[in-house]
Formats: C-alpha cells, sequence, structure tokens
C-alpha cells in the first residue's frame, strides 16, 4: 500500500455522537492518526450502540477527564504536537474548558480546529438544542419528503453522516491551506446550513418563481412515470424513472405492453404527468408479477434508469458492492475479538482501495501510547494521572 493522502497528520478529536466521528472516521481511514478523547466521566452514549463499530472505526482511545485541571493540561499537550482538533459540543462549552480556538492558538498558532454544532457558533439561536432528525424538521426538508396530504416525514437520521463526509471535505481544504502558507484556522460548521445547502431547486424555485414547494412523495415535478412499483413476492420494489419519449416506449415494451404507448392518456409527458395517477396504478399491474431484480437488468440494458429497493441480506450480497471489495472484514478490539464485516470507504485510490482501518478501540485502549510514547509520561506519572482521575 502506497502511503495514504493524510500520513503524517495527527487529529486530536474530542467530538461524539455521530456527526464529529463520521468525520474522524473517514480521517483516520485516509491516513491520519487520530487520538479520540474520551471520559468515563460522561462516555459517549452512541458507544453502546451498533454504529460506533463503524464511526469509531481507526482510531487510538484515549481517556482524559476534562473536568481536572490535569487532564485539561494533558488535552492541550496533545494538541502542542497535533495537525486538527475536531469538536461538536453544544456552543460555548469548549470555550468555557478553556479550549476554544483562541485558546489553542496559545498553544499551537498553526492549529487548525473545527467546530460544528446544530445552528453554528453565532446568531439568536445558536444556543437551541439540535439533533439530526430535528435539523431535518427545522430546515425544511420533513416538510418536502413526505407524501401530498401527509404528515411530515422525517426519514431516518441522515445529517450527521452528511454533515461528518463535509467535514472531512473542510479538513481536507484546511490541510492543504496550511501545508502551503503555514496557517491555521479556525472552521465554524453550522448543521442547519450544511442541511439547508442540499435543497438548492426548491430554494431558487421560490424565490425565482414564488413557488411554495409540496411534498411529492416518489413522484418528480416533471417526469412521469416516476417512482416506485410493486414487484414480484412480498414486498419488493423497483424505482423506475422515465425522462423521454423513446424511453417510455421502451418501458411498455418491456412490460410486454407497446399499445400503452400509444393510449391518448400517455402519448406524450405532459398527458403521463396529467394522468399520473392512473398510469402508476397501470404500471404497478404489470411490474408486480415481475422479478425487481431481473426488471433492473432489462431497463438498464435499454438506458432506463431503474433499481429494486434492496433490502439487506440482497444488498449485503450485492454483486456491484463485492466485486469492489466495499465490505470488509475487521476484529472488534472488546475481550471477545469478535469479526465483524462493515462497509470500508466509497472510494478507489490508484484503482485499489488503499485505506487504514482498523476496529474501534475500547474505551482508553491506548492510554500507554499516548500517554508514555506521544507524550513522554512516565510510568509514574501516568500513576498518579490515573490516581488523581485525570486520566479517567
Amino acid at each position: 500500500m502506497k502511503a495514504l493522502p493524510l500520513k503524517n497528520v495527527r487529529v486530536t478529536d474530542f467530538s461524539w455522537q455521530i456527526a464529529g466521528p463520521t468525520c474522524t472516521r473517514y480521517l483516520g481511514a485516509m491516513g491520519a492518526e487520530v487520538i479520540r478523547i474520551e471520559s468515563n466521566r460522561r462516555p459517549d452514549p452512541y458507544r453502546e450502540r451498533s454504529i460506533s463499530k463503524f464511526i469509531n472505526q481507526s482510531k487510538t482511545s484515549a481517556t482524559i477527564n476534562l473536568a481536572e485541571p490535569s487532564g485539561l493540561d494533558l488535552a492541550r499537550q496533545l494538541v502542542s504536537i497535533s495537525d486538527v482538533v475536531i469538536e461538536n459540543f453544544a456552543p460555548g462549552v469548549i470555550e468555557r474548558l478553556g479550549l476554544g480556538y483562541s485558546d489553542l492558538t496559545q498553544i499551537h498558532p498553526g492549529i487548525i480546529m473545527l467546530s460544528s454544532a446544530g445552528l453554528g457558533h453565532s446568531g439568536p439561536d445558536m444556543n437551541h438544542v439540535a439533533y439530526g432528525t430535528l435539523i431535518q424538521c427545522f430546515t425544511g426538508w420533513s416538510a418536502v419528503q413526505s407524501y401530498p396530504d401527509g404528515l411530515p416525514d422525517i426519514g431516518g437520521i441522515w445529517t450527521d453522516p452528511m454533515v461528518g463526509m463535509l467535514e472531512v471535505f473542510l479538513v481536507n481544504a484546511a490541510l492543504h491551506q496550511s501545508w502551503n502558507t503555514g496557517k491555521g484556522q479556525y472552521i465554524d460548521l453550522s448543521m442547519a446550513e450544511a442541511t439547508t445547502m442540499l435543497l438548492p431547486e426548491l430554494i431558487l424555485d421560490y424565490f425565482m418563481n414564488d413557488r411554495v414547494p409540496q411534498p411529492v412523495g416518489n413522484r418528480h415535478q416533471s417526469f412521469s412515470p416516476h417512482g416506485n412499483y410493486p414487484c414480484l413476492g412480498s414486498d419488493q420494489w423497483i424505482g423506475i424513472t422515465v425522462t423521454t419519449e423513446l424511453q417510455w416506449q421502451s418501458l411498455c415494451d418491456i412490460l410486454g405492453h407497446s399499445e400503452l404507448s400509444d393510449d391518448p392518456r400517455f402519448d406524450n409527458s405532459i398527458k403521463r404527468k396529467q394522468n399520473e395517477e392512473d398510469l402508476d396504478i397501470l404500471i404497478g399491474s404489470f411490474t408486480k408479477t415481475i422479478d425487481g431484480m431481473s426488471l433492473m437488468e432489462k431497463l438498464q440494458n435499454i438506458g432506463i434508469a431503474a433499481g429494486p429497493a434492496l433490502p439487506l441480506e440482497k444488498f449485503w450480497d450485492n454483486k456491484q458492492l463485492r466485486y469492489r471489495k466495499f465490505f470488509q472484514t475487521y476484529q472488534e478490539e472488546s475481550g471477545e475479538h469478535v469479526s465483524t464485516e462493515l462497509p470500508t470507504v466509497p472510494w478507489l485510490l490508484n484503482g485499489k482501495r488503499e485505506v487504514n482501518i482498523t476496529g474501534q478501540p475500547t474505551r482508553g485502549q491506548h492510554n500507554d501510547y499516548v500517554f508514555k510514547e506521544i507524550l513522554g509520561l512516565s510510568k509514574d506519572e501516568v500513576g498518579t494521572l490515573t490516581e488523581g482521575n485525570a486520566i479517567y
């Protein structure tokens, strides 16, 4: 394996929950040494959930009690020899600890610090409590991703991992600037603003055309057919999108109902949209007798976008993902040393999946390495700090 992009980059990671740990997981996979700061005084609640096995891969774990002055001193020592600091506490928390950006630049003028919060670190609402699903409601997503005349739909916790991936981009951009200029910077990331950024078409439509976006379910503003249709079997579905007249005629042929393309209700895109309710019922009556995977293959082969809504067991065995070695087996560092198969990263470097991925460490697993080897403390010093609950 060639040297990874972030080799020799050290990250002091104060983050918890999902967004911050997602970011540092990918930084670790790209070769950075990520030192995750944890504490038995206030454990990360997500460590007890299965997602932790994924988002806390590729990290070194050290336990530091930030409520103790000597614990804060340990944290400052780590920052002084790090390139990046990540945190996602509520606004004001890191500053009250004495670890805000202005404090850290006194220790390390070139430090890069990324702080993320629900609504950012300025403004009249910055102290509002915010989690991913609440942010999806606050930013307008829930109002438009439901079905017509239906209740707003949260749609799963996707804001946090999306924000974590955005943070990876920001950290890499800041590192690039630092390598060229020698200067660090402070990145203040608003999760709400990041989420709203994914609604450009609806925002533009509102400001340019004064149209308030309405939920359309699985349908499209212009194209039809466009949606999920039942397939052979119990709760089996396929998503189909038709955008041209040639695709529409081809779909009718594949479904064995060529005459449908000449039906005066559906013979152009405007009429299909106007009669979408009837069209969806008809297409569903045809697709429900066909296997979803085989139908996808036929439609894809003639240039129609289609894909079955795969249940997890079929997704896990997907030939495309298996060919690209997207899933790999890692050994957990718990007492049982259980092997777990998990996704790696969604990219290849030089045609290979060149990544550094290790199993989630146990809390404080690398204390000796961090405090003795990195910080150079003696065994007696570590023992004293442990007895005083600074290392805890």
